[in-house]
């Protein structure tokens, strides 16, 4: 049957908006109950403090895959995130939004001038924004510049944020995402900032906000462990 008000497809299509809306609400409130299970410690949350103080509002990056932990707690900033236009990426959104964040749609593909163009005026108007540099597809590790393009646009400095947890699950993805086990030791560790001049070459300041990611998600793997 393809009546679209009748037939199965058009029962899938009526469906598809609940559903989507079903899988957010049930990974938001996942991710507030691994929260409540892990035991968390903060190291350098100074650092967040000052660049706050001095700043108002700041970019906060992490790696695509040690973004489990960090989230429950970047939420309740009110950060905005840069989420996909596809049809998962407004499941993400739905959820983003139950947690806090003011999610901004686009991609580096499709909408990503536009997607940069919002955060930069959430930025100039006194909102923090999160972002995964690898993400959402990467390399792993490989920071692309839209964090640094952002900071040298705005003058907000980036704060680099690594986080881990023991025991966890590693996922066998291509970012070998990391999920706390249920009563997990967590440890979220934040960097220097690192605020990328206007008018600069972009490139050394890209590699730069890398190096910076890779040290606090390495005294995070280390710090766990104690």
């Amino acid at each position: 049957m393809r009546d679209g008000g009748s037939g199965r497809g058009g029962l899938s299509r009526r469906l598809r908006g609940p559903l989507r809306g079903l899988g957010a609400g049930v990974g938001a409130a996942l991710l507030r109950l691994s929260g409540r299970l892990t035991r968390v410690r903060y190291l350098h949350r100074e650092r967040e403090d000052e660049a706050l103080s001095l700043y108002g509002n700041v970019i906060y990056a992490i790696w695509h895959g040690r973004m489990w932990l960090p989230v429950a707690r970047l939420g309740k900033t009110g950060a905005a995130v840069l989420v996909s236009l596809s049809a998962d990426g407004e499941v993400i959104a739905r959820a983003a939004r139950s947690l806090g964040f003011r999610p901004v749609r686009g991609s580096t593909s499709r909408g990503g001038r536009e997607g940069l163009e919002a955060l930069t005026g959430l930025l100039e108007n006194g909102r923090s924004v999160a972002l995964t540099p690898d993400g959402p597809r990467g390399p792993r590790h490989r920071a692309a510049v839209g964090a640094v393009a952002l900071s040298a646009r705005t003058g907000r400095p980036i704060l680099p944020v690594g986080a881990a947890a023991s025991p966890a699950w590693s996922f066998a993805s291509w970012d070998r995402f990391q999920l706390p086990r249920p009563g997990a030791r967590g440890v979220i560790v934040y960097g220097e900032p690192v605020r990328v001049p206007a008018g600069e070459e972009l490139e050394p300041w890209r590699r730069r906000l890398e190096a910076a990611l890779d040290g606090v998600e390495a005294e995070a793997d280390r710090e766990v462990e104690r």
